[in-house]
């Protein structure tokens, strides 16, 4: 099983974590870690290792952002545990997410594929469309 580190600013990984359960209930090799305003960055680093330590030889890294503090961090530590297989994918959103938890993938390439592919399949638009108008009968043949 490929362990799942959801991380972000702020409360991001506790509240996709808090919502994730209500959908696809708890799971086993799931962790979240914050970023919240009193942490550094040395603080966020010593919270990932830790989660990266429990979570097995293969983890997939979901991030909120792109470029920001947890991503950086994330992908640097990849680094620093070369017996395993870790992934960073930042753009995390629930589509994404409850994905990732319902549909165990069998390889860590399958899983990231799958974690893309959702991601950007949950984003949609609401347009309202107009009420079809209904034809007027005409008397006769």
């Amino acid at each position: 099983m490929i362990g799942v580190l959801v991380t972000g600013h702020g409360s991001f990984a506790t509240g996709m974590m808090s919502a994730s359960k209500l959908i696809v209930g708890p799971r086993e090799k799931y962790l979240g870690v914050d970023f919240v305003e009193s942490d550094s960055v040395d603080t966020l680093s010593d919270k990932l290792k830790q989660a990266m330590k429990s979570l097995g030889d293969q983890i997939l890294v979901l991030v909120d952002l792109a470029g920001g503090s947890p991503f950086k961090t994330a992908v640097t530590l990849k680094s620093e545990f070369p017996d395993k297989k870790i992934e960073v994918i930042s753009g995390l959103n629930l589509p994404m997410l409850t994905s990732v938890l319902l549909e165990e993938k069998e390889t860590m390439e399958e899983s990231v594929q799958n974690a893309m592919e959702m991601g950007s399949v949950g984003i949609k638009q609401f347009k309202k469309k107009p009420k079809p108008h209904p034809v007027a009968a005409e008397d006769g043949i």
